[in-house]
């Protein structure tokens, strides 16, 4: 019985007594989360005339929600970060609020790290929006690194090359040349056209019997998006369905196609190579497969991360709930 003697000690009793109040405290009166919004009205209204800005139409609803929802998750990391005190310890944002404490001209005799005090103490932290995206980044990597996103597996590359197969394709490539009929000289092409055809004229000899074309006269292994930015669309389809209807595709040998019609005038073409589009190979694009997997799984351990965050505030004015949330981050 002599560890009974030992125990019954009032001190001991009143310690234990203090351990089992402090936890019951903490159970039946847990500490108030902090509070994260609701966004002012002003700042709402700010975010439907940025997507209209950018979109040029009115946002909807689930549109002008989702934009809040990205804002209130903005506004709990940087709070996060300095709680953190991220801001104190970081040479960017060192540096940037001493250059706003130099550009309001208060650094009158005054140190860097002076006027960097003087900056916090102004709260210029808060209201600077470089600063503000700078803690914010941080925040997001410090997440990531707590809850790092698994890597992707070969199968999973396997598995997107697949899905992707067609996205993933090679176009196309022509390298060509073109006779330019501007819309004033296009009464000219069917005599110059004939006397190519009559003279059996290649590009060298009928070079000269075009017009100026400011974009230039020779393209090298061009795509169709990239022939698109030149000549208009209405050109890249011509030229795909002049090519069709000739030899010139199964033969592999230079030869002139159109006339062919652009937004600018009339092209007559010289094809010198074109090779078909193809499908990639796994090899090919593995790299860019694993960087855009890297990527997604990085934004979804963010999101994951950020979710778990939110419960540990009092987040108001969120309407959105993340589809899906619940299954994808346990």
């Amino acid at each position: 019985m002599s560890w009974l003697v030992r125990v019954n000690k009032p001190w001991l009793h009143f310690i234990v007594l203090g351990v089992i109040f402090y936890q019951l405290q903490s159970a039946l009166f847990p500490e108030p989360k902090l509070v994260i919004g609701p966004l002012s009205e002003a700042r709402i209204a700010m975010l439907g005339k940025q997507w209209l800005t950018s979109t040029g139409r009115q946002p909807s609803t689930e549109q002008i929600a989702k934009y809040v929802a990205v804002e209130l998750d903005r506004d709990m990391l940087l709070q996060r970060a300095i709680d953190l005190e991220f801001h104190l310890h970081d040479s960017i944002v060192f540096q940037r609020l001493v250059r706003n404490m130099r550009f309001i001209q208060l650094a009158k005799n005054k140190s860097d790290a002076e006027l960097f005090h003087q900056a916090i103490e102004m709260r210029m932290h808060l209201d600077d929006e470089v600063v503000k995206r700078r803690l914010i980044q941080m925040m997001e990597q410090r997440l990531l690194a707590n809850a790092s996103a698994t890597k992707p597996s070969a199968k999973e590359i396997e598995a997107a090359f697949i899905r992707r197969k067609d996205e993933l394709q090679h176009p196309p490539l022509y390298s060509i040349e073109h006779l330019f009929f501007a819309s004033e000289g296009q009464h000219d092409a069917a005599s110059v056209i004939a006397t190519i055809t009559k003279q059996n004229l290649g590009i060298q000899e009928a070079r000269k019997l075009g017009s100026p074309f400011l974009q230039g006269h020779q393209f090298v292994r061009q795509t169709p998006g990239q022939l698109s930015r030149n000549f208009g669309k209405n050109f890249v389809v011509g030229l795909a369905e002049a090519l069709q209807k000739s030899e010139l595709a199964e033969s592999g040998d230079s030869g002139w196609l159109g006339p062919i019609g652009s937004a600018y005038g009339l092209h007559y073409v010289w094809l010198s190579e074109f090779k078909p589009a193809r499908d990639a190979e796994l090899e090919e694009v593995k790299q860019q497969l694993l960087t855009d997997l890297e990527y997604a799984a990085n934004k979804q351990t963010l999101q994951c991360a950020i979710a778990v965050l939110r419960v540990e505030f009092d987040v108001q004015g969120r309407a959105l709930k993340e589809p899906g949330e619940e299954g994808i981050c346990k």
